[in-house]
């Protein structure tokens, strides 16, 4: 056993403009880690192993991306004004994975990125019973109009393990950002900052999404009961956001698939500060030396395509303790 060894190359740029009212840097970073302490995944019946596979310096991975940061100040009058922005963009690739060959290469781990989303591929669900029986055969248990319909990746035929492939992005963001405006007239003062994430995706799962798949007990989200949902009957669309009613659950409906798939990508208003400081001719008079009259809100809105729950909660099921939305009113004096 040794230590991985990693290989970095960096790239920096530094900027100052216009006597310093534009600034900022920009970074690109190269980073090749070998030799990383993993367990064995394919060791041969040969080799006589009857316990747990052993561990050894076998893989490597690829991390590459760029992050940069940029600052505009501006003075107008008796006014300042300066915005902020900071970027960052990674991206990863499994080089090698103890693995056994397949002859598949989607099913491998190598030329993948880190924690890749992998499931089945959802053409929609299915429309009849001649839907049913003319489309390649489910191995997931019993199909029924209504049911997931997914694709035959490999062309056997059938659908099975060998047609889950990388679907999405992966559950942890590779694109990270944020911006901030200040400004300050007078003795007004006013700053705001959004913070937002991208190029990353999710599956949904859990008794929350999937209705009676623990029986009659746990709570079913309104989205569940509102939404455009296949109804035997009533509504027959291929093309519903879920699929027909199984109570206990359903092997072949339940499982990671990119039916399931959501965008966790969010942009959000996190902070937002507004303030006054009382002229110094009136605090001295109070034996007061700055006194700031304020209001402040963290977490105050949210843009995202996904609206089930929050999902910088990085959750499935959305059974967490979401993030608070809190105001504040405050006055701050320094003696």
């Amino acid at each position: 056993m040794t230590w991985e060894v990693a290989t970095k190359h960096n790239l920096g740029l530094d900027f100052s403009l216009f006597h310093d009212k534009i600034g900022g840097a920009l970074d690109y970073f190269h980073e090749q880690r070998n030799g990383i302490y993993m367990t064995r995944n394919f060791v041969p019946a040969s080799v006589g192993l009857q316990a747990a596979n052993p561990r050894a310096n076998v893989g490597a991975a690829l991390s590459k991306g760029f992050d940069g940061q940029i600052k505009i100040s501006q003075k107008i009058g008796e006014a300042n004004f300066t915005l902020r922005g900071t970027m960052t963009y990674s991206k990863n690739e499994i080089l090698e994975y103890d693995e056994q060959y397949s002859n598949y290469p989607y099913t491998t781990q190598a030329g993948f990125r880190v924690n890749q989303n992998r499931g089945l591929v959802a053409l929609g669900l299915f429309k009849d019973y001649d839907d049913v029986r003319d489309s390649p055969v489910q191995t997931f248990g019993t199909v029924m109009p209504g049911d997931i319909k997914y694709k035959d990746i490999n062309g056997d035929g059938k659908i099975d393990g060998n047609d889950i492939v990388p679907v999405g992005a992966t559950p942890y963001p590779n694109l990270v950002y944020g911006f901030a405006f200040v400004s300050q007239w007078k003795n007004l003062d006013f700053n705001v900052f959004f913070q937002g994430v991208g190029k990353s995706s999710f599956f949904v799962n859990g008794y929350t999404v999937y209705p009676f798949s623990q029986g009659d007990w746990g709570n079913i989200l309104t989205d569940v009961v509102e939404s455009n949902r296949w109804v035997l009957g009533g509504n027959e669309d291929v093309n519903a956001a879920y699929p027909r009613l199984s109570y206990g659950g359903n092997s072949n409906n339940y499982r990671p698939s990119s039916y399931w798939l959501r965008e966790s990508s969010y942009l959000r208003l996190k902070t937002v500060e507004a303030g006054y400081t009382m002229p110094k001719r009136l605090v001295n008079r109070f034996h007061v030396n700055n006194l700031r009259l304020f209001f402040m809100g963290t977490n105050v809105l949210t843009f995202s395509k996904f609206k089930l729950w929050d999902p910088e909660m990085n959750s499935s099921n959305g059974q967490q303790y979401p993030l608070a939305k809190t105001f504040t009113v405050g006055l701050t004096a320094t003696l």
